[in-house]
């Protein structure tokens, strides 16, 4: 439910901006903070919601996180002026920042790596997917009827109960931290909040303002100056918000490096898709968000599909197929013009997209957090987090450079299918990048166990070039290590454990 809120607040207040910007007051050059101020806000606090709640428990965070996001909601509802709403909006964000990274740690501190851990990544995406139709559907009918400002009680509302819930159905015990010094590292926060904000508004605003602009390049230098900066106090405190060990993980770096591939070509997809639909094609922005129906309800039942092949195929072959499935959809795009109907090429090209997203981005999630241990479940989510929002301003910017360097300013209609053109054969060279980062970077190997570091998938192996019986005790000790890890993953106070709750590629193991 924590997924689903966030995107369904992002897309229903997308294609109510124009409702918006007429009844509160906003200018043309304005309007973008209505959703770059979220954007902002949520980039830089997913890094210390995740923290926070490795600290102070991630129940706690959840439910603090999900209420402050459904008050300033219902602020933003009955918002009458620009300043008002852009900072509602921000901080809005912030709850969605301590919302979000807890709710996937309450997921992976409750399953052990595993098939009910895949199932349960799963869901949490397809509820995202759900999200994006819902969202785009409540932003249009609501924008369209009894007025936008009932998508922000709407959503205030469903937080709210989410926030009851969470007291009622989240065990207690994930309200509690296995970390004992919680000393909040102050410098880091403010070094990395404040280098991550002035690193996404260049992004975000330089579109408007030129990527030289004082305006925008000031800001960029003083946010890497911040970001090399919080990098050296990691390093040097005692009680850092991200601890520097956890890049020790390949399959985080790689999954960190996918998903900043997969955000910024899926929404440079969705960017320039709905200006085809409504510039070329004459699309109403209702009739424009009924055609990414398909996408979302075609995401879902490929979550169903991707957790049933996880079982029986390793994430990097997944991952190489769906990259290639992603980059198909992009040059297909690129072969729509204005008398090109929905169903002839958008509509084929939106499937190939789902179908080679929602693999990609599943493996990644998966393996983003598959070598962490439990008391860093909330940063690692985090910092994959914090990968896949820079991921979004990053894609639409280099769609939008390729695009303007080929249309004219005054260019309407067929006149800019050649930029179109260019954008989506840019999305589908960012899906080229994510099949080679895939290719050099993704770990081989699956994890089998919760605590498996990055360099035991290279020690499997190591037991075998000792001799006689030195050879046979390593692979002793290694068997019982992996059972035990398996019996303490299953077992609870007071229960007795059965064979049957073992994995079945451990049970031969236990049986010798």
């Amino acid at each position: 439910m924590a997924q689903m809120l966030d995107i369904i607040n992002v897309a229903s207040v997308t294609i109510a901006l124009p409702n918006i910007k007429e009844d509160v007051g906003y200018s043309t050059d304005q309007l973008q903070w209505v959703t770059s101020a979220y954007a902002l806000s949520y980039g830089a606090f997913l890094l210390i919601g995740g923290r926070f709640g490795d600290i102070f428990g991630h129940r706690n965070i959840y439910i603090f996180g999900v209420t402050w996001f459904s008050i300033w909601a219902i602020v933003n509802g009955f918002a009458k002026d620009p300043i008002v709403m852009s900072i509602g909006r921000a901080l809005q964000g912030m709850g969605a920042g301590f919302t979000v990274p807890s709710a996937l740690a309450i997921l992976t501190t409750t399953y052990p790596v595993g098939p009910e851990r895949t199932f349960a990544l799963a869901v949490f995406g397809g509820t995202g997917a759900a999200g994006s139709v819902i969202g785009v559907l409540l932003g249009g009918i609501l924008g369209s009827t009894i007025g936008w400002r009932w998508i922000f009680y709407f959503t205030a509302a469903l937080g709210f109960l989410m926030s009851f819930l969470g007291f009622v159905v989240i065990p207690a015990s994930k309200g509690e931290s296995k970390i004992t010094d919680r000393r909040i590292d102050f410098l880091g926060v403010s070094a990395f909040t404040i280098g991550n904000v002035c690193v996404i508004f260049y992004l975000s605003e330089s579109l408007a303002s030129g990527w030289a602009s004082a305006k925008t390049l000031t800001p960029f230098l003083i946010g890497l100056v911040l970001l090399f900066a919080f990098i050296f106090i990691e390093y040097k405190i005692e009680y850092p918000i991200m601890p520097l060990y956890i890049w020790k993980s390949r399959r985080l770096v790689a999954s960190s490096m996918a998903i900043i591939c997969v955000s910024a070509a899926t929404n440079a997809m969705v960017y320039f898709s709905s200006l085809f639909f409504q510039n070329v094609l004459g699309y109403t922005p209702f009739n424009t968000s009924l055609t990414y129906i398909v996408n979302g309800v075609g995401a879902v039942v490929m979550n169903i599909v991707v957790n049933k092949l996880l079982t029986r195929v390793r994430t990097k072959l997944i991952m190489l197929v769906g990259w290639v499935l992603f980059v198909a959809s992009g040059v297909l795009f690129a072969q729509a013009d204005e008398k090109s109907t929905y169903w002839s090429i958008p509509f084929p090209a939106l499937i190939l997209n789902f179908v080679g997203m929602v693999p990609v981005w599943l493996c990644c999630q998966i393996n983003s957090v598959a070598d962490a241990a439990d008391e860093d479940q909330g940063v690692v989510g985090a910092v994959y987090n914090v990968a896949q929002q820079i991921g979004t301003p990053i894609g639409i910017a280099i769609a939008n450079i390729v695009a303007n360097n080929i249309n004219s300013p005054a260019a309407k209609g067929a006149e800019l299918l050649p930029g179109y053109r260019a954008a989506f054969y840019s999305y589908a060279a960012m899906a080229g990048v994510g099949l080679v980062v895939t290719i050099l970077f993704a770990a081989n190997g699956d994890p089998v166990r919760m605590h498996q570091s990055p360099v035991e998938d290279g020690e499997a192996g190591a037991g075998e070039e000792e001799a006689g019986g030195e050879k046979k005790d390593s692979s002793d000790k290694k068997i019982a290590s992996k059972v035990m890890t398996s019996l303490e993953s299953v077992g609870r106070p007071g229960e007795k454990i059965e064979l049957e709750d073992v994995q079945p590629s451990e049970k031969s193991e236990l049986k010798g």
